[in-house]
């Protein structure tokens, strides 16, 4: 199969997760053959933001930014030396906000691939919390993958992906292309209606023909009727002991719930499993 990976983004920001997020990028690079991009975006401060019109780096703050150069030069060369021969490690600090950096940095390096760490604390300096991750991924077509702690690429065998009336090619390309070699199980999860409208039946059957038409996959394929889509296909990811839950943008990646609109940012990827957010 035809390789979909080839950059990988890395944000990091310099917390505790960022010698772990970086060595399981590295693991992801080495697998399938990616260069590296570590980002750091320094967020304008609270005075910056309270009484200056443009996002402009503080002179204040150049002291602090050079550390930051410092610390992230000795992170990517300790780094730079697990990589396979061949791969390249860059690194960079930008001035801005996280959203909009990213989205610039995925399309200008053409990005196909971005990590980003999982964090329990989601008060902490995670970078989770900060951003969108539906919309990042609409507006780069750049398949984001979260990460906890856990995650070893080696242990990526058994990967969960919902199937919905709308047949997302990309997504099932993608959990064939990370489950190769795996000896895994590709579970396609289907709405119960999904065996009394024909559109419906239709996109489950056709996912199942199209998985297996690329190749000999071990693929299942399972029944939810919990209306709650992203609830239930957690539950069910836990249950069959899954390591990645590849979803689209919108319904298949937020917890339902009267605090949707207000904390937007608390969804399915901050689950302990993997989960990768693929635009349609």
């Amino acid at each position: 199969m035809q390789r979909l990976f080839t950059r990988i983004l890395v944000p990091v920001s310099f917390g505790r997760s960022t010698h772990w997020l970086v060595d399981k990028a590295v693991q992801l690079a080495n697998k399938f053959d990616c260069d590296i991009l570590l980002l750091h975006v320094q967020s304008p401060s609270l005075i910056d933001r309270l009484f200056c019109n443009t996002i402009v780096p503080n002179p204040y703050d150049n002291f602090s930014f050079a550390g930051m150069e410092i610390w992230m030069e000795d992170l990517k060369q300790k780094q730079k030396m697990k990589l396979k021969e061949g791969l390249l490690m860059k690194s960079t600090i930008m001035y801005g906000w996280w959203q909009s950096i990213l989205k610039d940095v995925i399309i200008a390096q053409h990005i196909d691939l971005t990590i980003i760490a999982q964090n329990a604390n989601q008060y902490s300096n995670s970078i989770v919390p900060r951003i969108n991750i539906d919309k990042l991924s609409q507006q780069t077509n750049c398949p984001v993958m979260t990460l906890p702690r856990s995650f070893n690429v080696r242990d990526l065998q058994n990967i969960v992906v919902p199937v919905n009336d709308v047949l997302s090619v990309k997504k099932l390309r993608i959990a064939t292309f990370l489950s190769q070699g795996n000896r895994g199980c590709i579970y396609l999860m289907g709405k119960e209606e999904q065996f009394t409208a024909k559109t419906e039946k239709g996109s489950l059957m056709r996912s199942y023909r199209l998985l297996s038409d690329f190749g000999k996959l071990n693929i299942q394929c399972a029944l939810r009727d919990n209306d709650d889509t992203a609830r239930g296909i957690l539950t069910y990811a836990k249950d069959v002991k899954a390591n990645l839950i590849v979803v689209n943008p919108g319904q298949e990646s937020q917890i339902k719930g009267w605090w949707r609109k207000s904390m937007e940012k608390c969804r399915l990827n901050e689950s302990s499993i993997s989960v990768m957010t693929v635009s349609v």
